[in-house]
């Protein structure tokens, strides 16, 4: 009887599954880069968001600066400055210690000594940036030529202080303005917004 002949994969067939598996892969490994990005932008809104909140917190409770500075009258708050002074890869949370002028007066490398307001600084991770700041007014288009943005929160009201400059750090005294938006951007192009109102109300979308 003559020997079956035995089958197997041709050259070709051989090369059509690999590339359909080469696809296959390429599309999961994009699609998890773009799942990563989307979760690591997502935690980082998350993040600024409870540090708001926190800020606001500790501004209308009577919480001591630190254990023995009898500093109870204080705001506490967040610092977002993309001008030249600072960057758009960290954020400050600070105390607004002695001038009580809502605003963090200490440099961007956060000072840890006993005048300085900062009480701590946050490097932004996995290329996400702070890509914009934005005054929200009470009508109209959001006005987003903002530089650098300070919040504070001081007792008894939990109301949002909000002091605004321009990008090339210039105080700006706007009007009819009812809150902020700090917007970050993945290295995918992803967005995520953290928006505080004068009202006190923190929204992170």
């Amino acid at each position: 009887m003559p020997r079956a002949k035995s089958k197997g994969f041709s050259l070709v067939e051989l090369i059509v599954s690999l590339g359909i598996v080469a696809a296959i892969l390429s599309l999961v490994l994009s699609n998890q880069s773009k799942y990563t990005d989307g979760t690591a932008l997502t935690g980082l809104a998350d993040d600024i968001g409870l540090q708001l909140s926190q800020a606001q917190i500790y501004g209308i409770s009577v919480r001591e600066f630190s254990p023995g500075t009898s500093e109870f009258e204080i705001a506490y708050g967040m610092e977002f400055n993309l001008t030249s002074s600072g960057d758009n890869h960290s954020y400050i949370y600070f105390a607004d210690r002695g001038a009580g002028n809502h605003i963090y007066d200490n440099g961007w490398n956060c000072p840890t000594d006993s005048g300085s307001e900062c009480i701590s600084k946050t490097e932004i991770t996995r290329g996400n940036i702070i890509s914009s700041l934005c005054a929200i007014p009470n009508s109209g288009p959001e006005f987003c030529e903002i530089g650098r943005l300070d919040v504070t929160f001081l007792r008894p009201l939990p109301e949002a202080n909000l002091v605004f400059y321009d990008l090339n750090g210039g105080y700006l005294s706007l009007s009819n303005i009812k809150g902020a938006k700090i917007v970050m951007s993945s290295p995918s192009g992803a967005t995520r917004t953290v928006s505080v109102y004068s009202s006190g109300q923190i929204s992170v979308q």
